[in-house]
């Protein structure tokens, strides 16, 4: 019955992506790529203009610039009269449908029952919307699952692989929180709030630094000083961003829409602020089960958070890879206080 039950919640997603690709397209129509980010006509740029006309360069900035794990499957079929657009949105809700597949088997490795509302956690409100636009993100949450979640190497190599060549500094931080969490196995219990502050702020000052090292390495410009970095107004943003607000510190060059509008979306959104929310209590409350893990998943968000606090952009589609892995350790952690509790009650 429960098997049933979540494979009618997957079925609801299909049936919702169709509906709203369709109205989607019914009030947009081939302006639906300006929909929500700019990435959509990138996209359909690569597709359209630069593979007709360049070809298929295999070089490793090519590669990673044109995106060829999305683009070139997409460009493949777009051959045989299929349309681009759809082709990038159905691809997305492949990788949705592959997030619930191995986000399910996650949990259920650990000795989680699966139940409805765990889905929310990993296959949400803000992870079903993304999978109806023509982007990226949810390939890279699917692999950054691969790398941070599966315990195969093989699996970790694919999904280190597949993060590196779509978003390459995601896949630095990744690197870099799991060398923070090796150390913090060195780390005496006693000490771990006090390791987590001045790691936390050594990590973002470090990726702060990265950004202009990588920016140097990429273009051959000489390397910045970071600007602004121990500011009122970059940790009150790094706060915001942990918590699915960043928003609220963005001013109107970089977002669209209204204060009120977005705060009224986080009610449908919900997935943006509860699933950081809750991985922050499992944090801080450090049990040992999997302690390791949300200090990787943590420390590579703040070191990713140094290399965008020097960039004006910021959104939480960024952050759905870090919310995929943040929402599936805190259903563990939820499931695996309940049965303490429960334990403890009968004992």
């Amino acid at each position: 019955m429960q098997r049933r039950n979540l494979d009618a919640y997957l079925g609801l997603i299909v049936s919702t992506w169709t509906l709203s690709v369709i109205l989607i397209y019914a009030k947009y129509g081939l302006t639906q790529t300006s929909l929500y980010s700019n990435d959509q006509d990138v996209h359909l740029g690569i597709l359209n203009q630069y593979l007709p006309q360049e070809g298929i360069i295999f070089r490793l900035e090519e590669i990673i610039s044109r995106r060829y794990l999305v683009t070139l499957p997409v460009y493949y079929l777009s051959k045989i009269g299929l349309n681009g657009i759809l082709l990038f949105k159905f691809q997305q809700l492949v990788y949705l449908i592959l997030i619930y597949r191995f986000g399910r088997r996650f949990l259920e490795r650990n000795s989680v029952r699966v139940q409805w509302w765990h889905l929310v956690f990993f296959c949400g409100p803000i992870i079903i919307f993304m999978s109806t636009l023509a982007l990226r993100d949810l390939a890279i949450g699917f692999f950054t699952l691969l790398l941070v979640l599966e315990p195969n190497p093989a699996t970790k190599l694919c999904g280190f692989v597949g993060t590196l060549l779509l978003r390459p500094h995601l896949a630095v931080a990744l690197l870099v929180g799991y060398l923070v969490s090796r150390i913090y196995g060195y780390i005496r219990p006693k000490f771990y709030f006090v390791a987590i502050f001045f790691f936390t702020i050594a990590i973002y000052w470090f990726g702060t630094i990265s950004y202009f090292l990588g920016s140097s390495i990429q273009t051959g410009t000489p390397i910045r000083n970071p600007i602004n970095v121990f500011t009122q107004y970059k940790f009150t943003r790094m706060a915001a961003n942990m918590l699915g607000i960043q928003f609220l510190t963005l001013d109107e060059s970089v977002v669209d829409a209204s204060t009120l509008t977005l705060l009224l979306s986080r009610i449908i959104f919900i997935d943006t602020w509860l699933i950081p929310a809750l991985f922050l209590v499992f944090l801080v409350q450090q049990s040992k089960h999997f302690t390791h893990l949300r200090v990787q998943i943590y420390f590579a968000f703040i070191f990713f958070y140094g290399l965008t606090s020097q960039t004006p952009w910021n959104s939480s589609r960024q952050n759905i890879p870090f919310l995929i892995s943040m929402g599936l350790l805190a259903v563990v952690g939820i499931e695996s206080r309940r049965q303490t509790t429960t334990l403890d009650f009968v004992s």
